[in-house]
């Protein structure tokens, strides 16, 4: 069987079988990309063609469900803790760099969530690596204030992130 039709005969329902276990597109995605991987690596050992459609099946479900399982096991980090983000050069794969990019992009998404004045505070710890009486010098506002903001945007992230999570695992 040829690579190429296998793939447009059976796209859709890779990936639709990946959707229904993520609930997830960019996941369902990914899943969809590492069946064909393999199964371009295994092309050679079909030997019926009337079983492939159920075969990549199978491969993107166990894949999904490899997929939550690892997400569940994720550890999860006080926002504080997690490192700034590297550098392309300090990344030597791409994995590593894509990693880097939803983890930044996904922490951009989450503070623009904040009220402005959360927002304001968070950003400044956690981008601009300021102390919080530096903080509360640049916004003219008192060491305490900037603690209690900044205690309550992360807890407002962190919120957030556990009901995505919640919702991954029980989608």
């Amino acid at each position: 069987m040829d690579f190429c039709e296998m793939y447009k005969q059976y796209y859709h329902r890779v990936f639709y079988t990946a959707l229904k276990v993520t609930k997830n597109p960019c996941s369902a995605e990914d899943i969809l990309q590492e069946t064909f991987i393999k199964a371009y690596d295994k092309l050679e050992e079909i030997k019926d063609e009337n079983k492939v459609g159920a075969w990549l099946s199978t491969i993107a479900h166990r894949k999904a469900i490899d997929l939550i399982r690892k997400e569940k096991r994720a550890v999860l980090l006080p926002i504080e803790e997690i490192p700034p983000s590297r550098t392309v050069e300090e990344c030597s794969d791409v994995e590593c760099i894509c990693e880097q990019r939803c983890l930044e992009e996904d922490i951009k998404k989450r503070t623009l969530m904040l009220s402005p004045k959360l927002r304001a505070v968070f950003q400044l710890s956690y981008y601009k690596q300021l102390q919080e009486k530096e903080i509360a010098y640049n916004l003219k506002i008192s060491p305490a204030a900037v603690k209690s903001r900044l205690h309550r945007a992360r807890q407002m992230m962190k919120g957030t992130l556990e009901k995505d999570i919640q919702h991954s695992s029980t989608a």
